[in-house]
């Protein structure tokens, strides 16, 4: 048996754009083989599960880069979520410097008045355009709707936290527009307590340590002993999952360290690498 694990955004699907056919139709003829296809991805639940509805793939899902294990037919599970003392500590962190952050529960995704953002907003909206050009532009009016529309926008995310307990925390996103900044800001952060990468454009994590894709895919595989195992990805948060599979596999897209990490290549994400890749060297 064959599993492959896949990343979405980068990967399975350019942020914003369609999913390629191709994609859909390699993962359908894994099944079909009776080989396994999951994904394992950053987003959190709802938008995962958003993917899985869309596409109507069986597949089982790592989400919040493997705090969280839902499988096909089954309810979501987390585990290894941020400790509230962590976060808050984060949190200290970043109102001190005045970073832009959000928090994703398993309720909800908690940002202070976005209000408070607008100088953030225009900086990321300029670092955007300057990278990705007029996808960039829309990728950024899209997140910057969501921070507004769909994320529970409150006064105080610290005090919310401390006034809801019972909220487990999947982890703390910052977006930063100034590499420099960027850098900075996740060696500040560090520590033995969390683990802190960077994610997509201008993005950076905070979560449990364990709360890794590589752990998630370990704890995973325990249950097929025997099974080859695939990574396929493009960015930094994919790298413990490289560690731990057979077959490491990077977009083309991805950049030149994270290419460094894996053994083979697969094309860009826009033109459905991942696809093609399966159906070249996987679909027998």
């Amino acid at each position: 048996m064959n599993i492959v694990f896949a990343d979405v955004d980068g990967t399975f699907q350019d942020f914003g754009q369609t999913i390629p056919t191709i994609n859909i139709d390699a993962v359908r003829a894994l099944h079909q083989q009776g080989d396994h296809f999951v994904f394992v991805t950053g987003r959190g639940y709802e938008l995962a599960q958003e993917l899985l509805e869309t596409t109507q793939l069986p597949c089982d899902m790592i989400y919040g880069n493997g705090a969280g294990l839902k499988m096909a037919n089954q309810a979501p599970q987390l585990r290894n979520c941020l400790a509230h003392v962590s976060c808050q500590k984060i949190i200290a962190a970043l109102e001190e410097e005045d970073m832009f952050y959000f928090v994703h529960t398993d309720k909800t995704i908690l940002v202070n008045s976005v209000e408070r953002y607008q100088a953030h907003f225009m900086d990321l909206h300029q670092k955007f355009a300057d990278e990705l050009g007029e996808k960039g532009i829309g990728i950024m009016k899209m997140k910057e709707a969501f921070f507004t529309h769909d994320c529970q926008n409150v006064t105080d995310v610290a005090t919310y936290l401390r006034n809801h307990p019972d909220l487990q925390v999947v982890k703390v996103e910052i977006m930063i527009a100034d590499d420099g900044e960027k850098e900075r800001m996740r060696t500040k952060l560090s520590s033995s307590e969390v683990f802190v990468f960077e994610s997509y454009q201008q993005t950076l994590e905070v979560v449990n340590p364990l709360a890794t894709k590589g752990t998630a895919i370990q704890n995973y595989l325990a249950r097929f002993p025997q099974a080859k195992s695939y990574g396929i990805g493009d960015g930094e948060n994919d790298l413990p999952m490289f560690e731990v599979v057979d077959v490491s596999v990077a977009m083309a897209n991805a950049s030149d360290t994270v290419k460094a990490a894996c053994q083979e290549q697969a094309g860009l994400c826009k033109d459905g690498g991942l696809g093609t890749y399966i159906f070249q060297h996987i679909i027998q």
